[in-house]
């Protein structure tokens, strides 16, 4: 995922080829013709009801607006100039609407079957197979695959060659030959072919194999699907079943075991809608022999949406998470409402709820998942499980904090541990947010806009993902350090119904030898119109510089002691006090989208100890 993943060889004699016996052991339960979540286009009875569904019409609609438009501007001297210019804004613009053709044009054929979109499917087949390669210019600095010398799938190559597959399987009988043929050709010129070669040679393996987050789920998935639906013989359908199952384990022990997705919210969905799609193959392929999805860790996985929740609608942003992230709704839902599943303690959605709202239309599996492989796709059910007072994972070191439903005023906060070794890691140790009235006004600032920077050694040079971006100390001038060794310890944990407190030990995020005890309290108190309330006590061997800070997107004024936070009707007022210095602040925006305000919270002289206590309370 960035500068630090490289291709690896395995020791000799040893290779990630699945076992023989698993191979003939899946092959004996798979059905002897290729398969996927959705019936062939010749099945009417299946796909006609859908012309007069909502989903339908919006469908064609969408097919029809991009037939109307010409094939984006994705082409090699577009990858080239991206290259030169160090700049991946064009591609990341262009790659999501080839993607988009692809499935709109594939649904909209299925679902209506008047050959309206067979033509653009085929040109927009003929231009992506006329590009030297479709790894994305992030993935290719060193002009490798560009230029022949390698043939490498990441995200963007595994998502095309699984809407194409699903294209040949789904609309096969009404695709001319060639299409067919160039379609075959690509898909096993792209991934099959060098990626089977690397995996029986156990050199030079894809470095997506063994990780531990949402690669390894999303191109394990797409390699699946791409194989069920593609694969001629059910021996090699069963081989690259093997290969999926038996590696995919790497991303589901990427979570924690309480069940806490350390990508974050939004990838959470990216991840695991692929570790579905995958658990759903497998469970299909083999009459319900194998279910991913049915052991205990996996079921925390999939509610951690629901686990994290701050108010409705409103999540923490920790990791390279979106400011306005929704987890995919379906994804959400997906436990509650797949074939097979029991019923029992389940409510109906609210009226109006769309389980398709949130598809943006980049991956067939998805939309096939949803529509034929659930009970009933236009009537979800969920848990009835109301929000509770609080979640704390013990694994994680994270606190979600929520007032009671009878409460004068909707407060809410998050306060996070851990370590800084994560995926899509932020050096935030001791962030916190805090929630009023469905307005964050102390907040994590999430993602940066990705660039070359992002997955580079440079990536911590970015305020927002450094730690200057959060709302955490500066010790001794100094932010907190990257990798994994550098962590919390829980110290306290407290909970009641009134209040809950957690104390962190923070002294070893720093690199700071004259350190010598950091420990940031967390009060959240459920009385009243409720408040939050932050803690710093810092001790140095030696006199010292030390700050807190604040980050918000609202508005901020400064009165003395008194930081008034502004968001909408929302308004959060914190009352700053310091032992052992007199108080200093400075109000600085950040200069990076979306321009968070940092407000620092100084001890106005070095100190050898302080106390650095915020209370925020509702205006």
């Amino acid at each position: 995922m960035g500068a630090y993943d490289f291709n690896f060889d395995l020791p000799p004699d040893l290779s990630y080829a699945p076992s023989p016996d698993r191979v003939k052991a899946l092959e004996a339960l798979m059905p002897g013709e290729r398969f996927s979540f959705a019936p062939v286009v010749t099945d009417r009875a299946a796909w006609t009801p859908w012309q007069s569904d909502p989903f339908g019409a919006m469908i064609l609609k969408t097919a029809r607006e991009l037939a109307a438009q010409p094939f984006p501007d994705y082409t090699d001297a577009r990858y080239l100039e991206c290259l030169e210019k160090e700049d991946v804004t064009q591609m990341n613009a262009v790659i999501p609407i080839v993607r988009k053709r692809q499935v709109a044009f594939l649904l909209a054929e299925a679902i209506y079957d008047q050959g309206e979109f067979i033509k653009v499917i085929g040109e927009d087949a003929r231009q992506l197979a006329a590009l030297r390669t479709w790894i994305h210019p992030g993935n290719d600095l060193k002009r490798l695959n560009y230029d022949l010398k390698t043939v490498e799938p990441d995200l963007v190559v595994m998502h095309f060659v699984s809407n194409l597959a699903q294209t040949d399987f789904v609309l096969g009988p009404r695709l001319s030959a060639d299409v067919r043929t160039l379609i075959r050709e690509q898909c096993d010129r792209r991934v099959f072919a060098p990626l089977r070669q690397r995996l029986e040679s156990g050199r030079d393996l894809y470095w997506w194999i063994d990780v531990k987050h949402n690669w390894n789920a999303v191109c394990l998935a797409c390699c699946a699907e791409s194989a069920a639906a593609l694969q001629p013989s059910t021996q090699e359908r069963a081989w690259w079943m093997a290969f999926a199952e038996s590696l995919v384990k790497n991303f589901r022990d990427g979570f924690n075991d309480d069940g806490v997705c350390t990508e974050g919210v939004g990838y959470w969905s990216y991840g695991f809608m692929h570790y579905v799609s995958l658990a759903e193959l497998l469970r299909m392929a083999t009459n319900n022999a194998i279910d991913l999805l049915d052991e205990p860790k996996a079921a925390r996985v999939a509610r951690f949406p629901d686990h994290v929740e701050l108010q409705p609608k409103v999540f923490p942003t920790f990791a390279d998470c979106a400011l306005d992230v929704q987890p995919v709704l379906w994804t959400r839902l997906w436990i509650e409402n797949r074939r097979g599943t029991s019923t029992q303690a389940l409510e109906p959605m609210p009226a109006g709820t769309d389980a398709f709202a949130g598809m943006g239309l980049q991956f067939a599996a998805e939309v096939y998942l949803w529509m034929f492989r659930t009970r009933d796709p236009r009537k979800p059910q969920r848990r009835a499980a109301p929000a509770g007072l609080r979640n704390w994972f013990d694994a994680s070191s994270l606190l979600i904090s929520r007032s009671a439903s009878t409460a004068p005023r909707r407060l809410s906060a998050s306060f996070l541990g851990g370590n800084n070794g994560t995926n899509h890691n932020h050096n935030d140790l001791g962030t916190f947010t805090i929630v009023l009235d469905g307005r964050t006004l102390v907040v994590d600032p999430g993602a940066e806009i990705y660039s070359f920077r992002t997955f580079s050694t440079h990536r911590y040079d970015s305020a927002l993902l450094n730690s200057f971006g959060h709302p955490v100390p500066r010790v001794a001038g100094k932010l907190q350090e990257a990798g994994p060794e550098w962590r919390t310890k829980v110290l306290v944990k407290e909970f009641t119904d009134a209040t809950d407190r957690v104390v962190f030990d923070l002294r070893t995020a720093y690199d700071v030898p004259t350190l010598r005890k950091l420990e940031r309290e967390f009060i959240f108190d459920r009385r009243g119109e409720g408040s939050v309330t932050i803690i710093d006590r810092v001790e140095f061997i030696s006199p010292a510089a030390f700050e807190s800070a604040l980050i918000t997107l609202g508005k901020v004024a400064v009165d003395g002691a008194r930081v008034r936070l502004t968001d909408g009707d929302s308004v959060l007022i914190a009352e700053v006090s310091i032992e052992g210095a007199p108080l200093e602040t400075k109000v600085e925006v950040i200069d990076q989208a979306p321009r968070p305000t940092r407000v620092a919270l100084r001890c106005g002289r070095e100190v050898l100890q302080a106390t650095v206590k915020t209370v925020f309370r509702p205006a």
